[in-house]
């Protein structure tokens, strides 16, 4: 399974570099409360250090995606960051889990478990072996 369908690697980093810099990364710098209320979170009267976390996970999730689209063009890149995403992939599996064992998250984020595992397995289909 790792790496069956390895020729279109650059083709899904470029894929997965648009999907989270619009989903996630913008949303997240521009409107960090407003993209919370989509995922329901109960936001009220956010504080300014809510607001500059938010906005400095979407930082870090914009040049992720950016990232993915030079890499994209750099063979020798790929596994690098393949491995990375997976990485990713995983904690957000467990910080996932872990909120849904404590009922601290909205059941979106909960059906989420379900999105990472899922980005992880192909992943791993387009890993550059």
């Amino acid at each position: 399974m790792i790496g069956i369908w390895q020729p279109y690697s650059d083709i899904y980093l470029i894929v997965v570099g648009v999907v989270t810099l619009v989903s996630f990364g913008l949303p997240l710098v521009i409107v960090p409360m407003r993209w919370a209320n989509v995922f329901r979170w109960d936001v009220y009267q956010p504080g300014n250090l809510t607001i500059f976390l938010g906005r400095s996970l979407g930082v870090f999730i914009s040049i992720m995606a950016i990232y993915a689209f030079k890499v994209s063009q750099t063979p020798t890149a790929m596994p690098f960051y393949f491995d990375l995403l997976l990485w990713v992939f995983g904690g957000m599996l467990l910080l996932h889990i872990y909120g849904a064992v404590r009922k601290t998250q909205p059941i979106t984020e909960t059906f989420e478990i379900l999105l990472w595992i899922g980005l992880g397995l192909v992943t791993l289909c387009f890993y550059p072996v």
